[in-house]
């Protein structure tokens, strides 16, 4: 009883003297702000630590330098320049400060070497409530980027821009999925970065078709065609600095091979009929045809080309409907651009062809060849394009089947272009002639040409 009573006096005496208890004068030691080195840095830059901050004074402040999470020997203060041997990797300062036997120890931020500080994310935004155009806004880049450059994509695929920060909202937009890439060209000693933009969709809007200019083709039995919009290339294409028309072909073109039959049709005629009378650049002419061009006549800027044609039957006919560059006679071909609305083969008379030829892809171009359930030369069918600013869209009786878009300087669209219509025998594409074809006929019901949204022109000369 006695122990347990002296053993209770001396705890109460002890709790009440401190005895066993924190110090009364004991102080906490808070961080109020951490070491830190600049953001960004690069071979022979000069990085500078700024010392922690306490709550109270440190009685002694060391440091080290860690590249790639290993110390770097000597590397004790708070300064350090970035060596040639340095040129990548990460690096970052460890502050040991001492309060009497207490130690604290904080880590700068880490930093890339010759990696650009970037403090955000590019945005793209409307830049009105009727979408008519986005933005890409670019956020923080340290140090100052050498340049910007913008790229715009539709749907994923590149689509070639003026390189600015805005973008008018195109009629091939409506509808799809907008994006944009942001090069940040950096300065010496950095890496360059490509930032990206979230995604928009503009509003689709359906196309509205106005036909402003047309040629059905009602002349009489016989008649030529209206040569206040067409006009003949006569000849095998020698006179044209051309011979074979380019594609080694096996005709000698006629304007009066071109008539219409009096039931509202163009018949282009091909045939060996009195061909041998004529010279060709191989020889003895083996065929006649016809080719009709609205160059110096009539031109057209974007909008919707479309013809309703009877494709001409027998291996070795090959009938187009296309375009050419008006300025072919100073750009020359390709550089000029080339659209083939259609091109119809006779060895493949199940596929229709869609092509683009531009200063890249040449005499290869670019487009799509779609296979069809019937004979294009037993009935008419529509073939058409949407030319744009920035895409073409190739359909057979109103039907999609290519695109091709404004993704790099093969794009020679942007001017205007003439139509032709001709059909050729032979040649790279027409390939071998049929022995026993002695004439084939490609009919043409109508040609015409419409805006698109109100977009495209007709240029009378």
């Amino acid at each position: 009883m006695f122990k347990k009573s002296l053993l209770a006096v001396l705890a109460a005496t002890l709790m009440f003297s401190g005895i066993g208890a924190a110090p009364a004068n004991a102080v906490t030691i808070k961080v109020t702000a951490a070491p830190a080195i600049a953001k960004y840095a690069t071979v022979g830059t000069k990085l500078t630590a700024s010392l922690a901050k306490f709550s109270t004074k440190a009685t002694k402040t060391s440091w080290q330098w860690y590249y790639n999470g290993k110390a770097i020997a000597k590397a004790t203060t708070n300064t350090y320049t970035i060596k040639t041997t340095q040129k990548t990797g990460t690096i970052k300062a460890v502050e040991t400060a001492m309060f009497g036997k207490t130690k604290k120890v904080l880590a700068t931020n880490q930093i890339e070497i010759g990696v650009m500080w970037i403090n955000g994310v590019a945005t793209l935004e409307y830049t009105d409530a009727n979408q008519t155009s986005v933005t890409i806004s670019v956020p923080q880049i340290l140090p100052k980027p050498k340049s910007l450059e913008y790229n715009w994509l539709r749907n994923n695929t590149d689509i070639l821009g003026n390189g600015t920060a805005v973008r008018e909202i195109q009629i091939p937009d409506h509808g799809s999925v907008l994006a944009a890439k942001v090069q940040v060209i950096a300065p010496k000693g950095y890496m360059s970065k490509t930032l990206y933009t979230n995604e928009v969709s503009p509003t689709e809007v359906s196309r509205t078709y106005n036909t402003v200019w047309s040629d059905e083709f009602n002349g009489k039995d016989g008649a030529t065609v209206d040569t206040d919009v067409w006009v003949p290339e006569n000849g095998d294409g020698k006179a044209y600095g051309n011979r074979g028309w380019g594609n080694n072909e096996r005709q000698w073109y006629l304007f009066e091979n071109a008539t219409t039959d009096g039931e509202g049709s163009l018949n282009i005629l091909a045939t060996r009929e009195g061909a041998a009378s004529t010279h060709c650049y191989y020889g003895d002419c083996e065929w006649y045809s016809s080719k009709l061009v609205t160059k110096g006549k009539v031109g057209f800027l974007y909008g919707r080309l479309e013809a309703r044609i009877k494709g001409a039957p027998g291996n070795g006919s090959w009938g187009a409907f296309w375009t050419l560059g008006a300025d072919i006679d100073t750009a020359l071909w390709p550089w000029c651009g080339e659209l083939d609305v259609t091109e119809l083969v006779g060895r493949i008379p199940n596929k229709v062809l869609g092509y683009s030829h531009g200063s890249i892809s040449g005499g290869g171009g670019r487009g799509t060849t779609i296979d069809t359930e019937f004979d294009w030369s037993q009935d008419y069918h529509t073939y058409a394009i949407d030319w744009l600013p920035d895409q073409v869209i190739w359909y057979l009786d109103g039907v999609k089947y290519g695109e091709v878009n404004k993704t790099d300087i093969d794009w020679v669209y942007d001017h205007e272009n003439y139509l032709l219509l001709n059909l050729a025998m032979g040649g790279n594409l027409g390939g071998e002639i049929d022995p026993n074809l002695n004439s084939t006929t490609m009919k043409v019901d109508w040609v015409r040409f419409s805006t698109i949204n109100g977009v495209g022109q007709v240029i009378q000369h």
